[in-house]
């Protein structure tokens, strides 16, 4: 229904009044949707078999199984084949036995011609029957056997329709819900003269059809009310968008982004692939990327609506990847729906993408309709949207818990802290305004940046000489050595002991020697803790750690908490970026809690060494770039789609604007440095926060 839609479109579109004209168009039936249609209506014996014929017994019976549709290679244009494995027996009943005369398993292709039935019913006639063994070979039966698939199958085929008509009624009702209503009488009335030629085409993905349709006539359209640029906008610039429109274009992202959690959930759970989720979280990544690029730059009168070029980059996304994972059989029996949804989705986005001139845009009901097409069962809102984890998001893309500090989430709404203000857990230690614990021992020193850089190096390349003397340990006491090596748990309180030190730790002169300290060894951990835990290739690790040091130096110079007027408030950018991490509350919606990002460092440092890693799996199957593995070329892949989504992850390979390219100098240099043992100035570093190529 793509170009049903897309020809209705331009032809009520167009600005000067028109006669009513005959439209022929072009209709593609998938042969993936004809094969489950076929599978729904005559293969519905347990095991998905069709239950052709049985005899007096068990030992007489045929059946088929496993239809697949294509074009054949001979019979003309118009000529489809239709392959389906068959299994007969003719026997006769002997006790438990059977006493078989015929017993064949194998396949049998039938060809025949597509056409056109009364109410737009896409019905077949089938003619040739040809058998094969198992390997695809000719075979002969007996005429007797012969005679008795083709009498069995062919009329059972001939009989199979695909109906055309829900489809062709379904787009009319998403058209009511798209366009006004003196367009979609216009648009239904175009649909109601659908007729179709008798001229039809097998081609290498599907069958083409040619329908007819009379387009009305078309007056001029007329300003629409209220519209964005138009006559009676009151004050302002008359480019700028209103408040309310603001608003609306916000609800439509945040609509698009519920929808589409919505598809990927369903798709996900039904599909076991690993590389079909991986394909479907890329989708979703990408997609919010965009989104936050789009929110932070709304277009004004004149420019072209982000929100229509992001809805259709991205359906065509999920398209390719849905048909791609049914071509390989993986719908399994949600296949019908899941093609379903896809052909209609892409009706509707052809429509809206041809149908600006009618104020045509894709509604909140439209959205609706499309989940209800995929999962009509499904209880709740598609749409619904909110901030708070979502719990089979998180285990359908095995995204882990990041560690937490000791203290208590603060919701939102809680009063800034005071400068130097104390936790509001009892029992906890508290931080002085120096960053030294205020009633305990205080730690003892560690090395800095540098120096523990430095000494990680050299403790890489002394490895291997150091490994053979493990030997003369006794094997209880190698056991316990790599029992306390490999414990991650044993890690959680040194994490959660430096946390407590950071807790609304706001850096200043007078700490910022102690505070870097900290923040060092709070990321260092973090990013060890991280490699126990993830798929981070062993020869990267080193790598990784840096990677994690220089990019919460680009994204917040080493930040989680700043003074804000009175009060001590979490570090958050103008796009919703929060924390040492700067971990995106849009693009990670459902994955993280906001809150504990916010105001628990631990959590938001845990949170970006998880991102980084999987930002980094997706820069390491870039081999085509790096034949050889390049460490620094990894690091800045990964940290290209940290910042700009996984599709982003070599866009410094390539000819980029001035910003992106600026930032992704910026992070170079600023890994060079952290493989230099260069410490970060934290203080001079936060006084250009906010222009990453400046820092």
């Amino acid at each position: 229904m793509i170009i049903v839609a897309a020809a209705i479109a331009i032809f009520l579109a167009r600005p000067d009044p028109a006669r009513a004209t005959q439209v022929r168009i072009p209709l593609t039936i998938d042969y993936i949707a004809l094969r489950e249609a076929l599978k729904r209506k005559l293969y519905t014996a347990p095991g998905g078999r069709a239950q052709l014929w049985n005899g007096i017994d068990d030992c007489q019976f045929l059946y088929a199984e496993n239809p697949e549709f294509s074009r054949a290679t001979a019979g003309g244009p118009a000529t489809i084949k239709l392959e389906t494995a068959n299994s007969l027996g003719l026997g006769v009943s002997m006790g438990s036995r059977c006493l078989n005369a015929i017993q064949w398993s194998g396949i049998v292709e039938a060809l025949g011609v597509p056409y056109i039935g009364p109410g737009l019913q896409l019905k077949f006639h089938f003619t040739d029957l040809n058998l094969y063994d198992s390997a695809h070979h000719k075979t002969q039966l007996v005429s007797q056997a012969f005679d008795l698939i083709k009498s069995y199958l062919i009329p059972q085929l001939d009989d199979f329709s695909y109906d055309l008509k829900p489809a062709v009624q379904q787009l009319g009702a998403m058209v009511a819900d798209s366009i006004t209503p003196e367009a979609a009488d216009r648009v239904h009335s175009a649909i109601a003269s659908l007729a179709a030629e008798p001229n039809i085409v097998a081609l290498d993905d599907g069958i083409r059809v040619t329908l007819v349709m009379t387009v009305p006539d078309i007056p001029t359209p007329t300003a629409i009310p209220g519209a964005r640029g138009g006559a009676d906008r009151t004050g302002g610039d008359a480019t700028s968008p209103t408040p309310a429109e603001l608003k609306a274009f916000q609800d439509t992202l945040d609509q698009w982004d519920a929808f589409l959690v919505f598809s990927i959930k369903q798709l996900g759970d039904a599909v076991g692939d690993q590389q079909f989720r991986d394909q479907l979280l890329q989708i979703l990544l990408d997609s919010r990327y965009r989104l936050v690029q789009a929110l932070n730059n709304p277009p004004a009168a004149a420019e072209p609506d982000p929100v229509r070029a992001l809805f259709l980059d991205e359906w065509r996304q999920l398209h390719d990847a849905v048909r791609a994972a049914a071509r390989r059989g993986m719908l399994g029996a949600h296949a019908l729906e899941f093609m379903s949804f896809i052909s209609a989705g892409d009706a509707l986005f052809a429509l809206d993408q041809a149908a600006p001139a009618l104020g045509m845009r894709i509604s909140a009901a439209d959205l609706r309709r499309l989940a209800h097409i995929m999962a009509p069962d499904a209880p709740g809102d598609p749409l619904q949207f909110n901030y708070r984890e979502d719990r089979d998001l998180k285990k359908l893309f095995a995204v882990p818990e990041p560690p937490a500090s000791r203290h208590p989430i603060e919701e939102e709404d809680v009063p800034p802290s005071a400068p130097g203000a104390s936790p509001s857990s009892g029992g906890a230690s508290t931080a002085a305004p120096d960053g030294s614990p205020s009633g305990g021992s205080i730690p003892l020193p560690s090395p800095g940046p540098g120096a523990s850089r430095r000494a990680s190096r050299q403790i890489a390349r002394l490895a291997p000489l150091l490994l053979p003397m493990l030997s003369v340990l006794s094997p209880r006491e190698a056991a316990a050595a790599q029992k306390e090596k490999d414990d991650g748990p044993a890690m959680l309180p040194r994490l959660q002991e430096v946390a407590d030190r950071l807790y609304r730790l706001v850096v200043t002169e007078d700490n910022a020697q102690t505070y870097r300290r900290d923040m060092d060894l709070l990321l260092d951990l973090s990013a060890e803790r991280q490699l126990g835990e993830s798929a981070v290739d062993a020869d990267d690790a080193t790598t990784y750690v840096m990677l994690v040091l220089s990019a919460a130096w680009q994204e917040s110079c080493w930040r989680q908490f700043v003074m804000a007027r009175a009060g001590i408030r979490w570090l958050e950018s103008a796009t919703g970026d929060i924390g040492v991490m700067q971990v995106n509350k849009h693009v990670w919606r459902g994955f993280y809690d906001i809150d504990r990002l916010k105001w628990n460092v631990l959590y938001n440092a845990g949170a970006g060494c998880e991102i980084l890693a999987r930002m980094m799996r997706y820069a390491s199957a870039q081999q085509r770039f790096d034949p050889v593995p390049v460490a620094g070329h990894l690091a800045r892949s990964a940290y290209a789609a940290y910042n700009g989504g996984p599709g982003a992850c070599n866009r410094w390979r390539r000819r980029e604007p001035p910003a992106l390219k600026q930032i992704d100098s910026s992070f170079w240099d600023k890994y060079r440095a952290v493989q230099d043992g260069t410490p970060i100035d934290i203080l001079s570093c936060a006084r250009t926060w906010g222009h990453p190529w400046a820092n």
